[in-house]
C-alpha cells in the first residue's frame, strides 16, 4: 500500500477530521545501533570505556499538500523525533514542523525549521553512520557554546526559490530564535542565563548550486540575544557565523571542502572568534560507500590551546532501497584547553552518566554499528 493511502486510511477513522482534497503522507525513518565511547580523562572520573545503544535521530513524519488552484498548494509537515533505542525522548512535532504554500513562486513556510547548523557536506547523519560521527561536533560549536543551537530554529518565518538553472536560495527569519516570550534559560559560557527572547531575532540566508557533478553552497547566520540583566559572566548576546562549502563527483569518489567563520558575543566582554576547515570524500564500493572526514577548529581568538580535529571513517551498506546497515569511527582529539564532544552525546546516547562526559583536553573516540530503515 502506498504511503499516501496508508496514512489517509489512518486519518480517515479519526473523529472529526476533513480530509477534502488533500494528500497526505507518513513517511521517516528508524535509526538505532550500539556505541563504544572511549575518552583519556574525566575530572573525579579518570579513564572512561562504555558501552550502550544510541539513537541517530529517528523520526515518524507527516506531512501533506491541498491543491488550491492556480498552480498553488498549501503545503505542512509535523516532524516527530523519538529515541529508537529506548522508544524514549523527543517531543511531539520536535523536528521540522511548518504550515505554508507552493507555486511558480517558490515556496513561503511559518514554523520550527533547520537553517544554518549542519549544512555542508557531511554525509554521516543521512546514512547508516554515526550522528556522533558528524562534522557538526567541530564545525557549529565554539569550543562548548553551540551555533545555531545546533538544532531547529524556533519560530522561522521561510522564502524558498525555485530551483533555476541549478540556482536554489532560501531567507529566514526568526523572531524569537531561542525560546518563546516569557523567558528561558539559554546556556551561555559559564551558566544558564535568563533571557527575554521575545526581544531576539535571527537571520539566515543561503545560496546553493547544484548541476551534474558539481555541488556549492554558502551558508550565512546571525543572531541577537538581549539579556534580562547583567551577570557576572557575561550572558551571551550574539552569532555570526558564515559556512563555505563545494564538493564535486568524479565517479569513483565526491571530493568536497568547507570552511567556517564564526563568532560569539558577550555582552561586552571581547568577542569569541574561530575558523574551521573540513575535508570530506565518500566512495562507492558494491552496493554501498566509504566515507572519510577531517574537521579542524582552530583555537579561540585570545586563548591559546583551544583547538581541536577530528577524523571520521565510515562504511553504509545498502540491504535495500530503504534499508542499510553501517559502521564507523569517530575520533576527536582536543588541545589542552579545549573540551569538543561528539554532537547529540548527551542527548542520543544512552548509558550511564559518564558515558556522555569529555574532559578538557582529552582525546575521545567513538566507535558505532547500527541499522537504518527509511519508510
Amino acid at each position: 500500500m502506498k504511503k499516501s493511502l496508508l496514512a489517509l486510511a489512518v486519518v480517515a477513522v479519526l473523529p472529526g477530521v476533513a480530509l477534502a482534497q488533500s494528500s497526505v503522507t507518513i513517511s521517516g525513518n528508524i535509526k538505532t545501533g550500539i556505541t563504544r565511547f572511549s575518552t583519556d580523562s574525566v575530572t573525579g572520573v579518570g579513564k572512561i570505556k562504555d558501552t550502550a545503544m544510541s539513537d541517530g535521530s529517528s523520526r515518524i513524519i507527516l506531512s501533506g499538500t491541498e491543491d488550491l488552484g492556480g498552480g498553488m498548494a498549501a503545503i505542512f509537515q509535523v516532524d516527530n523525533r523519538f529515541n529508537g533505542s529506548d522508544a524514549s525522548g523527543g517531543t511531539l512535532a520536535g523536528g521540522n514542523t511548518f504550515v505554508g504554500v507552493k507555486g511558480g513562486f517558490g515556496e513561503v513556510r511559518f514554523g520550527n525549521l533547520d537553517t544554518h547548523y549542519g549544512k555542508g557536506l557531511d554525509e554521516f547523519a543521512a546514512r547508516a553512520t554515526s550522528l556522533g560521527a558528524s562534522s557538526t561536533s567541530l564545525l557549529d560549536y565554539i569550543g562548548s557554546n553551540a551555533i545555531a543551537v545546533t538544532s531547529r530554529t524556533r519560530n522561522v518565518i521561510r522564502y524558498m526559490t525555485p530551483v533555476m538553472s541549478g540556482f536554489s536560495a532560501m531567507v529566514n527569519y526568526s523572531t524569537a530564535p531561542f525560546g518563546t516570550e516569557g523567558g528561558t534559560n539559554y546556556q551561555t559560557s559559564a551558566a544558564l542565563t535568563t533571557i527575554n527572547p521575545g526581544k531576539g531575532e535571527a537571520s539566515h540566508a543561503e545560496v546553493n548550486y547544484r548541476q551534474g557533478p558539481v555541488f556549492a553552497g554558502v551558508s550565512v547566520w546571525n543572531a541577537k540575544v538581549e539579556a534580562l540583566g547583567v551577570t557576572a559572566t557575561a550572558p551571551k548576546t550574539g552569532e555570526e557565523s558564515m559556512k563555505l562549502y563545494g564538493s564535486y563527483d568524479l565517479g569513483i569518489a565526491k571530493i568536497g571542502a568547507q570552511y567556517d567563520d564564526s563568532k560569539l558575543k558577550f555582552g561586552s566582554a571581547p568577542e569569541q572568534k574561530r575558523q574551521a576547515s573540513h575535508i570530506a570524500v565518500t566512495a562507492p564500493v558494491g552496493p554501498g560507500a566509504v566515507l572519510f572526514q577531517y574537521t579542524k577548529a582552530q583555537g579561540i581568538s585570545g586563548q591559546s590551546n583551544t583547538g581541536a580535529t577530528q577524523v571520521s571513517f565510515g562504511y553504509d551498506y545498502s540491504l535495500s532501497k530503504r534499508t542499510s546497515v553501517g559502521v564507523s569511527y569517530s575520533k576527536i582529539n582536543n588541545e589542552s584547553k579545549a573540551s569538543y564532544n561528539f554532537f547529540t552525546h548527551s542527548g542520543l546516547q544512552n548509558g550511564p552518566a559518564t558515558f556522555t562526559a569529555s574532559g578538557t583536553g582529552a582525546d575521545t573516540s567513538l566507535f558505532y554499528a547500527g541499522v537504518r530503515h527509511a519508510f
